[in-house]
C-alpha cells in the first residue's frame, strides 16, 4: 500500500470513528427517549384504568339512585292517585331527597297536556342524576388517558425502531473500522454513514418529547 493509500485509509478510519461516536450518541438519546416515554405510557394506562374503575362505580351508584328514585316516585304517584295525601306528603317530604322532591313538585305543577308521565325528563330543570354525570365525565377522562398513552406509545416505538436502525449502523461501522481492505472499509463506512445521516434526520424530526432539554 503506497503512501497515498495509507493517508486515505487513515482519513476513512477517522471518519468511521467520528461516525461511530455520533451513532453511539444518537443511540443513547433514542434509548433515553424511549425509556422515558414508555414510563409515561404505563403511568397514563394506570391512571386510565383507575379512572375507568371510578367511572364504573359511579355508574353503579347512578343505577342504584335511579332505581330508588323511580320506586319512591311510584309510591308517591300511587298515593296521590288514591287521594292519600298523608302518604304522598310523607314520601315526598321524608323519603325523597331534596333534589328528587323538587323534581316531583315540578312535575306535579305541569298541566296534564304536557305529556310528562314522570319527572325524569330532560325538560325538568330540577332533575339530574349527579352520579351519572360524574360517571360520564370520568369515562371521558379515562378515554383521554388511554388516548394519550397510545399517542406517547407511538412516539416511544419510533425511538425504539431508530435504536434498532442505529444498531445496524454501529455494526457496519464497527466492521469497517476493523477491516484492513480499503474497498471493504469504504463500502461498510458508506452504508453506516447513510444510516447515521438518516438517524440524525429522524432525531431532528422526532424532537424531544421526553423533555430532556
Amino acid at each position: 500500500m503506497n503512501e497515498v493509500d495509507v493517508r486515505s485509509t487513515s482519513r476513512i478510519e477517522v471518519i468511521v470513528a467520528v461516525l461511530l461516536g455520533v451513532a453511539a450518541v444518537v443511540t443513547a438519546w433514542s434509548s433515553f427517549q424511549s425509556g422515558q416515554l414508555s414510563g409515561r405510557v404505563q403511568s397514563n394506562y394506570s391512571q386510565g384504568i383507575r379512572i375507568a374503575d371510578e367511572a364504573s362505580q359511579a355508574y353503579n351508584t347512578a343505577v342504584a339512585n335511579d332505581i330508588r328514585d323511580r320506586s319512591l316516585f311510584l309510591e308517591f304517584a300511587k298515593a296521590a292517585e288514591a287521594d292519600d295525601e298523608a302518604t304522598a306528603q310523607y314520601v315526598l317530604q321524608t323519603l325523597m331527597s331534596p333534589e328528587l322532591a323538587a323534581a316531583v313538585e315540578w312535575w306535579s305543577e305541569q298541566p296534564d297536556e304536557s305529556g310528562f308521565d314522570s319527572p325524569f325528563v330532560d325538560e325538568n330543570p330540577a332533575w339530574s342524576n349527579e352520579a351519572l354525570e360524574t360517571a360520564q365525565a370520568l369515562d371521558v377522562e379515562a378515554q383521554g388517558r388511554f388516548d394519550e398513552a397510545k399517542r406517547i406509545g407511538g412516539e416511544a416505538d419510533d425511538f425504539e425502531r431508530l435504536s434498532v436502525v442505529l444498531a445496524l449502523a454501529l455494526f457496519f461501522l464497527g466492521i469497517a473500522g476493523l477491516s484492513r481492505q480499503r474497498r471493504v472499509m469504504l463500502g461498510l463506512a458508506a452504508c453506516g454513514s447513510v444510516i447515521v445521516m438518516y438517524a440524525l434526520v429522524r432525531v431532528i424530526v422526532l424532537g424531544d418529547p421526553a423533555g430532556l432539554l
